[in-house]
């Protein structure tokens, strides 16, 4: 078995691993929660990813390449963080 086959099995181990130790955490501390006797729901799992924003184009840009526009529909700003513009980043800021 070569170094890279070693590798990818180490890291197929892992994420497994990483998977079954999260949902048996998730259980216990359900049935933690359902032992105390509250009555609010345990917390949600996280995504696995989190969304893109309407003008992120999910990478960095290169060298000399011009930002893409706002992601606010109307806006033509260049987007300067998680795709919009300062003004609108701001107000989504604001509104979480």
């Amino acid at each position: 078995m070569g170094d890279a086959a070693l590798f990818r099995n180490l890291e197929t181990f892992a994420r497994e691993l990483g998977i079954r130790l999260g949902r048996q955490l998730v259980e216990r501390l359900a049935a933690e929660h359902r032992a105390l006797g509250e009555t609010a729901p345990p917390p949600a799992l996280a995504p696995s990813r989190p969304a893109l924003m309407p003008g992120l184009a999910g990478r960095r840009r290169r060298p000399g390449e011009p930002p893409p526009p706002c992601g606010k529909p109307g806006c033509n700003r260049p987007a300067r963080t998680r795709g919009y513009c300062q003004t609108h980043y701001v107000q989504w800021l604001k509104s979480r």
